[in-house]
């Protein structure tokens, strides 16, 4: 199963639990990845629509690439964010998939349960891991908080990406579930991730 692939309102935040133990498995084991190469920073702000629940701002990297994409008002929008190398082969992957209280569950934004979300969710992916204890770190945005964790494969192969860093942080109204795939541990990729996610600003318009 693919990032792209996720689930219609009706199957709640439960699946999403499911998704990422699953993306935690299928990427670090069977997803292509090169190391990291020289990256300009510089960044620029980018908006994207959430149909039904408005615009989400995020400050991006400029010579990140990524893809939009919504699947009906019944689907939680997903921004892929990647780069590839003079190869053409993908350095990293970073998945953000946007969700809102009213369709998927009540307080889906508080961070009683953004802890427990991201807790449950670490817990079971650390069977594929090469830790043997969750560490849980708090973080805080624009106009919420949240949680993450990073865990290791180090019997990935060469063109498997061997590191994940997984959370997830309330913005507004939102909630940002985030997965970066890499092949450096505490690399300049995760401090852009965190950049990326504590810029998130929710900008709650009717209009859109």
């Amino acid at each position: 199963m693919e990032s792209s692939q996720i689930l219609t309102m009706p199957n709640l935040i439960n699946i999403f639990l499911k998704l990422n133990i699953i993306l935690f498995s299928l990427y670090v084991i069977n997803a292509p990845a090169t190391k990291e190469n020289d990256i300009d920073y510089q960044i620029e702000s980018e908006s994207f629509t959430i149909p039904g629940h408005g615009v989400l701002t995020l400050d991006v990297p400029r010579v990140w690439n990524y893809n939009f994409t919504i699947k009906g008002n019944n689907n939680p929008p997903i921004i892929t964010f990647y780069n590839l190398d003079k190869d053409k082969e993908e350095i990293y992957q970073l998945n953000l998939s946007v969700l809102w209280e009213d369709g998927f569950k009540r307080n889906i934004s508080s961070p009683e349960y953004i802890q427990s979300l991201v807790e449950e969710t670490g817990e079971q992916a650390l069977i594929n891991s090469d830790q043997t204890e969750l560490s849980l770190k708090k973080i805080t945005g624009q106009d919420g908080v949240g949680y993450l964790f990073n865990l290791s494969d180090s019997g990935a192969n060469t063109d498997e990406y061997q590191f994940l860093t997984q959370g997830a942080l309330a913005v507004g109204k939102l909630l940002l579930i985030f997965s970066l795939f890499s092949n450096e541990d505490e690399s300049i990729l995760q401090q852009a991730l965190l950049k990326i996610i504590m810029s998130a600003q929710h900008h709650d318009r009717k209009d859109v």
